[in-house]
């Protein structure tokens, strides 16, 4: 976009955020923008090619913006960035941070820095649940039904519903009440606390990042699924992980994606008439029911998934009318620094997806092995609270199948992040048994993050190994059976990029026992059960991988 070019070169914007990636919103060889950031691993990555444009804070705990903010070295870089030694005078820096609180603002005022953000009073009116009501007005037509009362007078009436405090983040203030147990414990612990409460809707979620022009105008973004609550990502069943913009029009008719967008712009013209400028979100639920959407939360903000839609954006450029379709990052910054975008729309995108593992008690820290090849990007954080960032996968593609449930590339996904867990190498071969006998096959039966499916005995290839060893051992270790190969090749399957090798037994003896490592790990989450199943009933199971079963019956040369 022209004149943002020529408005940073003019009057410089310096980005402020604890993670940096959510200040990738631009190229970061744009005249006029600077971003400052803790020093993590993948911070310096992108501040190796741009040094003068990036200031990393190197402490032994990372910084959160306000504290950054006081920092002397960013102090000295502001002073620097709005006063540059050579060429021309500028303008008085801007300054840019992901969410502006209370104490960010009295800051900047204090250091004559220009905060960009809107007012933080207004954005909390917007996002708090019960502040939010009041401030909607008319529109709180698009809310579900709900009420707002002390926790104390709250009755249980035999159906569950959703109880929300005024202020929470990813999930953590929202609990599903299920039965009066759980009511009792909210009322004994918060008994005077103020609590929103509304039925619970089953049905997908879908989120967009908007943008209210100094115009007035409302720029819709594009609409995606909302990952919420999936295991291994996190273990909380209201915290948001994730985005997939690829699956939308799947799960969305025409006629509700556009009453999605009149939301949308309803409540962009209500930010627009309190003087707000910039982006926010909202989050809709879609009554699987009813066929109905509601409005569910307000973000009013910069969303964690701004960026990666505005480098999707980017990505498709090429194809687009330049002069007239912009980044919904672009858009935000023009936004704030008042320019004029009567004649500019949002770059449509139909795929990609992100997926954030948080920390979990079960995950605590990750390594990734540097060699892996892989279609998807990653960024690792240093985080150890819980429900926190630990890992983000960014793909060019979609991993949603349907409403809670990943397809084969988000399953993908998992693997991965289970791999990097245990610090092996993801996509390293995969080496198993096929045990048949007397007409059956001995499977694992798993039941896995939600997930009821079978699997062959098996496991990943370690170093010094050939793939026929990693089958023997694991065959061994998983059932403790006595066994040989028959001299016939092994099934060989290509698993989304991972090699895969089942090679068939024979003079079978002893009695099936799990191993130590899957005795050990079983949960009811996480279960482990060796099966004898009837040949002639595999194609009726969920056996993974899918292909597996029409290679065994036609690989054992008729001796089943």
């Amino acid at each position: 976009m022209k004149e943002l070019i020529q408005a940073l070169k003019q009057s410089p914007v310096v980005y402020v955020t604890r993670d940096i990636e959510r200040a990738l919103g631009l190229p970061l060889d744009t005249e006029g923008y600077f971003i400052i950031s803790n020093a993590t691993d993948f911070a310096m990555c992108v501040q190796k090619d741009h040094p003068d444009s990036v200031l990393l804070i190197d402490e032994k705990e990372q910084l959160d913006t306000w504290e950054l903010l006081q920092h002397p070295k960013v102090i000295e870089f502001l002073r620097n960035v709005s006063s540059p030694s050579k060429g021309e005078g500028r303008d008085e820096v801007n300054v840019l941070v992901f969410k502006p609180t209370k104490q960010i603002e009295e800051l900047c005022k204090k250091m004559s820095w220009h905060l960009l953000n809107p007012q933080s009073t207004l954005a909390n009116k917007a996002e708090e649940k019960i502040s939010q009501i009041e401030w909607l007005g008319d529109l709180k037509k698009y809310l579900p039904d709900y009420q707002v009362k002390l926790c104390k007078n709250i009755d249980w009436n035999g159906e569950r519903f959703v109880l929300q405090f005024n202020r929470s983040h990813t999930g953590s203030g929202t609990t599903l009440v299920e039965n009066e147990t759980i009511l009792n414990e909210i009322k004994q612990t918060f008994p005077n606390r103020e609590a929103r409460i509304a039925p619970y809707i089953e049905g997908p979620l879908f989120t967009n990042n908007n943008v209210v022009t100094a115009q007035g105008d409302v720029l819709i973004g594009n609409i995606s699924y909302q990952i919420t609550g999936l295991e291994p990502f996190t273990d909380r069943p209201f915290a948001t992980i994730g985005n997939d913009w690829g699956v939308v029009k799947k799960m969305l008719t025409p006629e509700q994606i556009t009453y999605y967008k009149q939301i949308a712009q309803d409540v962009g013209k209500k930010f627009f008439d309190e003087g707000w400028r910039g982006l926010f979100g909202i989050d809709v639920v879609l009554d699987e029911k009813t066929g109905r959407l509601y409005l569910l939360e307000i973000n009013a903000r910069q969303a964690a998934s701004t960026t990666y839609e505005s480098q999707l954006q980017n990505a498709g450029r090429g194809t687009r009318d330049e002069g007239r379709e912009i980044t919904t990052f672009e858009a935000h910054l023009a936004s704030l620094l008042n320019l004029n975008l009567n004649k500019y729309s949002l770059i449509l995108i139909d795929d990609g997806a992100q997926i954030i593992q948080r920390v979990t008690k079960d995950i605590p820290t990750l390594s990734v092995n540097k060699g892996m090849e892989m279609d998807f990007s990653y960024i690792l954080y240093n985080n150890t609270k819980p429900n926190s960032d630990l890992l983000r996968i960014q793909t060019p593609y979609t991993i949603i199948r349907k409403h809670n449930e990943l397809n084969r590339n988000g399953r993908t996904l998992i693997d991965f992040v289970i791999a990097i867990k245990d610090g092996k190498t993801w996509n390293m071969p995969r080496g198993g048994i096929i045990f048949i006998k007397n007409s059956k096959i001995l499977l694992l039966e798993r039941h896995k993050f939600g997930k009821n499916f079978f699997a062959l005995p098996g496991g990943t290839q370690e170093e010094g190994e050939n793939i026929k060893d990693t089958a023997i051992r694991e065959g061994v270790e998983e059932t403790g059976l006595e066994f040989s190969l028959q001299d016939i090749e092994p099934i060989h399957i290509d698993n989304n990029g991972r090699d895969e090798y089942y090679f068939f037994s024979k003079d079978i003896s002893g009695t099936p026992q799990l191993g130590e490592e899957e005795s050990g790990r079983n949960t009811p989450q996480n279960s482990y059960k060796l099966v004898w199943v009837n040949l002639d009933e595999l194609d009726e199971i969920n056996l993974i991988p899918e292909e597996i079963k029409r290679k065994i019956l036609q690989g054992n040369n008729g001796t089943i």
